[in-house]
């Protein structure tokens, strides 16, 4: 009776689900980012940020239960030029000395969808927050978690799992206090970011 209540024991063990995985997602590598495009009637915009951090706490067993937030550094937010960039950064912008990062948080995870081996589309829900301003966001994006793969990726020497995040998403630069004042003719009121970012979970 001994042996077998320990079998079951051990099986029983055995049968538990994996926990949630952390992920840093700052990026070892510093490849993840974010392209962003405003377009008006007198300059069309193109920029880029690569100061992208942040966790998320991802389940591969029940993706719509992650929770976490996805972290950009202000500073790292850079335009066609260095005076545009500059100017951007100052206080008739982006205030990136008083305000350094933009955060979003995610609050909901839901259309689930899986795709293919360790890839899932889903809509994601969260509050977006960019100098003191926050506002509810939701986007689509595509969730692929990939074990074991930090080695053949490069960046760290130990090895784990990455975890990728896709999405595209635009915003009103007026909802968020970034230079309401500025004619849209000059620069455009809609802000369109297309995410792409690396986790990592070492082992």
């Amino acid at each position: 009776m001994k042996t077998l209540t320990l079998l079951l024991v051990a099986g029983t063990l055995l049968a538990q689900p994996a926990p949630p995985l952390t992920f840093d997602m700052k990026d070892p590598k510093g490849v993840s980012g974010l392209s962003l495009k405003i377009d008006s009637l007198l300059e069309p915009v193109r920029g880029h940020a690569n100061g992208v951090s942040g966790s998320i706490v991802f389940d591969p067993a029940k993706p719509e239960k992650s929770t976490g937030k996805i972290v950009i550094d202000a500073s790292s937010v850079t335009l066609g030029s260095a005076d545009m960039t500059g100017a951007m950064h100052g206080d008739w912008c982006l205030e990136v000395a008083k305000y350094p990062t933009m955060t979003f948080v995610v609050t909901k995870i839901d259309r689930v969808k899986k795709t293919g081996e360790g890839q899932w589309n889903a809509r994601v829900s969260g509050d977006f927050t960019i100098k003191d301003v926050t506002r509810s966001l939701t986007a689509n994006a595509s969730v692929s978690y990939l074990p074991n793969m930090i080695k053949k990726r490069g960046g760290l020497r130990r090895d784990g799992d990455l975890l990728k995040i896709v999405s595209k998403f635009s915003i009103k630069r007026s909802d968020y206090k970034v230079s309401p004042d500025l004619s849209t003719d000059l620069i455009g009121d809609t802000i369109e970011i297309d995410l792409a970012t690396i986790g990592v979970a070492p082992k």
